[in-house]
Protein backbone atom coordinates (compact mmCIF):
# COMPACT_ATOMS: atom_id res chain seq x y z
CA UNK A 1 0.00 0.00 0.00
CA UNK A 2 1.14 3.50 -0.91
CA UNK A 3 2.08 5.65 2.35
CA UNK A 4 3.41 8.73 1.13
CA UNK A 5 0.66 11.42 1.06
CA UNK A 6 1.48 12.14 -2.81
CA UNK A 7 3.60 10.46 -5.30
CA UNK A 8 4.75 13.63 -7.04
CA UNK A 9 4.53 17.50 -6.55
CA UNK A 10 5.44 19.26 -9.39
CA UNK A 11 8.64 20.99 -6.86
CA UNK A 12 9.88 17.51 -7.99
CA UNK A 13 9.21 16.95 -11.94
CA UNK A 14 10.43 20.69 -12.35
CA UNK A 15 13.95 19.46 -10.02
CA UNK A 16 14.09 16.53 -12.57
CA UNK A 17 14.15 18.82 -15.43
CA UNK A 18 17.08 20.58 -14.22
CA UNK A 19 14.84 23.41 -13.95
CA UNK A 20 16.33 26.15 -11.24
CA UNK A 21 13.71 28.72 -9.52
CA UNK A 22 14.05 32.04 -11.16
CA UNK A 23 14.63 29.93 -14.68
CA UNK A 24 10.92 31.34 -15.46
CA UNK A 25 9.54 34.66 -15.94
CA UNK A 26 6.62 36.27 -13.61
CA UNK A 27 4.46 36.29 -16.99
CA UNK A 28 3.48 33.04 -18.84
CA UNK A 29 2.02 33.09 -22.23
CA UNK A 30 0.32 29.66 -22.48
CA UNK A 31 -1.01 28.08 -25.63
CA UNK A 32 -2.37 24.96 -26.88
CA UNK A 33 -0.62 23.86 -29.94
CA UNK A 34 3.53 24.26 -29.99
CA UNK A 35 3.41 26.27 -33.53
CA UNK A 36 1.74 29.11 -31.51
CA UNK A 37 4.03 28.91 -28.59
CA UNK A 38 6.94 29.61 -31.42
CA UNK A 39 5.44 32.44 -32.93
CA UNK A 40 5.76 33.82 -29.65
CA UNK A 41 9.40 33.44 -29.85
CA UNK A 42 9.56 36.09 -32.89
CA UNK A 43 8.84 38.73 -29.97
CA UNK A 44 10.91 37.75 -27.66
CA UNK A 45 14.85 39.14 -27.08
CA UNK A 46 17.42 36.57 -26.23
CA UNK A 47 15.01 33.26 -25.50
CA UNK A 48 16.43 30.28 -23.84
CA UNK A 49 14.59 26.90 -23.54
CA UNK A 50 14.02 25.87 -20.55
CA UNK A 51 13.29 22.67 -20.89
CA UNK A 52 11.18 20.14 -23.66
CA UNK A 53 9.45 17.28 -21.69
CA UNK A 54 6.50 14.71 -23.00
CA UNK A 55 6.12 16.89 -26.11
CA UNK A 56 5.59 20.38 -23.99
CA UNK A 57 8.45 22.66 -24.33
CA UNK A 58 8.88 26.04 -22.74
CA UNK A 59 10.94 29.27 -23.31
CA UNK A 60 11.91 32.46 -21.60
CA UNK A 61 13.30 35.82 -22.74
CA UNK A 62 12.81 39.75 -22.61
CA UNK A 63 9.99 41.34 -23.98
CA UNK A 64 10.40 45.54 -23.13
CA UNK A 65 13.12 45.07 -20.48
CA UNK A 66 10.15 42.17 -18.71
CA UNK A 67 11.11 38.89 -18.91
CA UNK A 68 8.50 36.15 -20.21
CA UNK A 69 7.93 32.86 -20.57
CA UNK A 70 5.98 31.06 -23.24
CA UNK A 71 5.30 27.36 -24.51
CA UNK A 72 2.97 25.29 -25.22
CA UNK A 73 0.49 24.21 -22.15
CA UNK A 74 -1.58 21.51 -22.99
CA UNK A 75 -4.55 20.59 -25.79
CA UNK A 76 -7.42 19.01 -22.78
CA UNK A 77 -7.76 19.38 -19.44
CA UNK A 78 -5.91 16.65 -18.32
CA UNK A 79 -2.28 17.71 -19.13
CA UNK A 80 -3.83 21.54 -19.29
CA UNK A 81 -4.33 20.66 -15.42
CA UNK A 82 -0.40 19.29 -14.94
CA UNK A 83 1.01 22.06 -17.56
CA UNK A 84 -0.52 24.81 -15.70
CA UNK A 85 0.54 23.28 -12.06
CA UNK A 86 4.05 23.36 -12.84
CA UNK A 87 3.72 27.01 -13.98
CA UNK A 88 2.73 27.62 -10.94
CA UNK A 89 4.87 25.97 -8.83
CA UNK A 90 7.71 27.18 -11.17
CA UNK A 91 7.05 30.76 -9.90
CA UNK A 92 4.87 32.28 -12.55
CA UNK A 93 2.49 35.37 -11.30
CA UNK A 94 0.46 36.40 -14.29
CA UNK A 95 -0.92 33.24 -16.33
CA UNK A 96 -2.59 34.55 -20.06
CA UNK A 97 -3.95 31.47 -21.96
CA UNK A 98 -3.79 31.94 -25.97
CA UNK A 99 -6.25 29.60 -27.18
CA UNK A 100 -8.86 28.18 -29.41
CA UNK A 101 -12.76 27.50 -29.17
CA UNK A 102 -15.57 27.00 -31.09
CA UNK A 103 -18.67 29.66 -30.87
CA UNK A 104 -22.00 28.86 -28.85
CA UNK A 105 -23.24 32.19 -30.89
CA UNK A 106 -24.74 32.62 -34.24
CA UNK A 107 -23.20 36.31 -34.30
CA UNK A 108 -19.75 35.16 -33.33
CA UNK A 109 -17.52 34.47 -36.53
CA UNK A 110 -14.93 32.62 -37.46
CA UNK A 111 -11.29 34.27 -36.87
CA UNK A 112 -13.45 36.16 -33.30
CA UNK A 113 -12.01 36.66 -30.16
CA UNK A 114 -13.58 35.33 -27.26
CA UNK A 115 -12.28 36.81 -23.62
CA UNK A 116 -13.08 34.87 -20.82
CA UNK A 117 -15.01 36.72 -17.88
CA UNK A 118 -16.65 33.43 -16.71
CA UNK A 119 -15.43 29.68 -16.70
CA UNK A 120 -17.79 27.12 -17.00
CA UNK A 121 -16.44 23.60 -15.73
CA UNK A 122 -17.49 20.41 -17.79
CA UNK A 123 -14.11 18.81 -17.36
CA UNK A 124 -13.27 16.60 -15.55
CA UNK A 125 -9.60 16.65 -14.72
CA UNK A 126 -10.71 19.78 -11.72
CA UNK A 127 -12.97 17.40 -9.95
CA UNK A 128 -9.37 16.15 -8.26
CA UNK A 129 -8.67 20.03 -7.46
CA UNK A 130 -11.96 21.11 -6.55
CA UNK A 131 -15.31 20.35 -5.11
CA UNK A 132 -18.10 20.72 -7.60
CA UNK A 133 -19.73 24.08 -6.83
CA UNK A 134 -16.06 25.62 -6.83
CA UNK A 135 -16.51 28.85 -9.52
CA UNK A 136 -13.10 29.61 -11.32
CA UNK A 137 -12.56 33.15 -11.72
CA UNK A 138 -10.59 35.43 -14.36
CA UNK A 139 -8.63 38.37 -13.37
CA UNK A 140 -10.61 41.10 -13.69
CA UNK A 141 -8.48 44.15 -14.18
CA UNK A 142 -6.24 42.15 -16.63
CA UNK A 143 -9.70 41.01 -18.61
CA UNK A 144 -10.83 44.52 -18.73
CA UNK A 145 -7.18 45.34 -20.47
CA UNK A 146 -7.77 42.14 -22.79
CA UNK A 147 -10.87 43.41 -23.91
CA UNK A 148 -9.72 47.03 -24.51
CA UNK A 149 -6.17 45.96 -26.42
CA UNK A 150 -7.80 43.34 -28.45
CA UNK A 151 -10.99 45.30 -29.87
CA UNK A 152 -7.94 47.07 -31.31
CA UNK A 153 -7.41 43.71 -33.62
CA UNK A 154 -10.41 42.31 -34.60
CA UNK A 155 -14.13 41.68 -33.39
CA UNK A 156 -13.98 41.06 -29.59
CA UNK A 157 -16.79 38.51 -27.75
CA UNK A 158 -16.71 38.53 -23.98
CA UNK A 159 -18.38 35.74 -21.77
CA UNK A 160 -18.51 32.25 -20.08
CA UNK A 161 -16.35 29.68 -21.45
CA UNK A 162 -17.28 25.97 -21.09
CA UNK A 163 -14.93 23.43 -20.93
CA UNK A 164 -15.83 19.90 -21.91
CA UNK A 165 -14.00 16.66 -22.44
CA UNK A 166 -15.76 14.93 -25.25
CA UNK A 167 -15.61 16.80 -28.48
CA UNK A 168 -18.14 14.13 -30.67
CA UNK A 169 -20.61 14.34 -27.52
CA UNK A 170 -21.31 18.54 -27.59
CA UNK A 171 -25.03 17.27 -28.25
CA UNK A 172 -27.83 19.84 -28.13
CA UNK A 173 -29.03 18.82 -24.89
CA UNK A 174 -25.72 19.14 -23.37
CA UNK A 175 -24.54 22.52 -25.47
CA UNK A 176 -27.83 24.02 -24.72
CA UNK A 177 -27.67 23.56 -20.86
CA UNK A 178 -24.47 25.66 -20.96
CA UNK A 179 -26.00 28.13 -22.77
CA UNK A 180 -28.20 28.66 -20.43
CA UNK A 181 -25.40 29.03 -17.47
CA UNK A 182 -24.15 31.45 -19.66
CA UNK A 183 -21.42 29.82 -22.34
CA UNK A 184 -20.67 31.68 -25.13
CA UNK A 185 -17.78 29.41 -26.15
CA UNK A 186 -16.43 26.02 -25.55
CA UNK A 187 -13.40 24.60 -25.31
CA UNK A 188 -10.98 21.97 -23.76
CA UNK A 189 -8.69 23.47 -21.65
CA UNK A 190 -9.72 26.72 -19.75
CA UNK A 191 -10.89 25.01 -17.10
CA UNK A 192 -8.20 23.74 -15.33
CA UNK A 193 -6.19 26.46 -16.66
CA UNK A 194 -7.95 29.18 -15.07
CA UNK A 195 -8.98 26.78 -11.46
CA UNK A 196 -5.64 26.11 -11.10
CA UNK A 197 -4.37 29.39 -11.14
CA UNK A 198 -6.84 30.47 -9.15
CA UNK A 199 -5.70 27.18 -6.57
CA UNK A 200 -2.16 28.55 -6.52
CA UNK A 201 -3.08 32.42 -6.08
CA UNK A 202 -2.13 33.70 -9.78
CA UNK A 203 -3.47 36.12 -11.74
CA UNK A 204 -5.04 34.36 -15.04
CA UNK A 205 -6.55 35.60 -18.20
CA UNK A 206 -8.02 33.67 -21.12
CA UNK A 207 -8.38 35.05 -24.71
CA UNK A 208 -9.58 32.71 -27.15
CA UNK A 209 -10.06 32.69 -31.37
CA UNK A 210 -12.93 31.36 -32.78
CA UNK A 211 -12.28 28.01 -34.99
CA UNK A 212 -16.11 27.03 -35.58
CA UNK A 213 -19.78 27.67 -34.69
CA UNK A 214 -21.79 25.18 -33.07
CA UNK A 215 -25.02 26.54 -33.48
CA UNK A 216 -24.36 27.45 -37.26
CA UNK A 217 -22.14 24.28 -37.80
CA UNK A 218 -19.26 26.78 -39.77
CA UNK A 219 -16.12 24.82 -39.63
CA UNK A 220 -12.82 27.02 -39.99
CA UNK A 221 -10.23 24.62 -38.79
CA UNK A 222 -8.38 25.48 -42.20
CA UNK A 223 -10.38 28.64 -42.92
CA UNK A 224 -7.31 31.28 -43.05
CA UNK A 225 -9.14 33.89 -41.47
CA UNK A 226 -8.33 31.48 -38.51
CA UNK A 227 -4.70 31.61 -38.98
CA UNK A 228 -4.61 35.48 -39.14
CA UNK A 229 -6.49 35.56 -35.93
CA UNK A 230 -4.16 33.72 -34.56
CA UNK A 231 -1.19 35.66 -35.43
CA UNK A 232 -2.94 38.71 -34.88
CA UNK A 233 -3.47 37.06 -31.11
CA UNK A 234 -0.21 36.39 -30.48
CA UNK A 235 0.82 39.93 -31.42
CA UNK A 236 -1.99 41.43 -29.16
CA UNK A 237 -1.14 39.16 -26.74
CA UNK A 238 2.52 41.36 -25.80
CA UNK A 239 0.90 44.65 -26.36
CA UNK A 240 -1.02 43.22 -22.80
CA UNK A 241 2.38 42.15 -21.23
CA UNK A 242 3.14 45.98 -21.24
CA UNK A 243 0.04 46.88 -19.15
CA UNK A 244 1.02 44.01 -16.61
CA UNK A 245 3.00 45.12 -13.88
CA UNK A 246 4.65 42.37 -11.35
Amino acid sequence: MMQRDVHLKPEDLLKSLQFKEGDFGKIALVSGQVQRAKTCLDYLEKPVKNFTFLGYTFWTGFYKGKRITVGNGGFYAPDSAFVTELLCGAGVEVLVRLGSCGALREDISIGDFIVADKVLRGDGATRYYVDDDFLPSVDKEITKHLVDIFSSAGKVHTGGVWTTDALFRETKEIVNSYIEKGAIAVDMVTSPFVTIANLYKRAVVAVLVVSDNLITGELGFTDFKLFQAQEKMVKTAFKLIEKINV
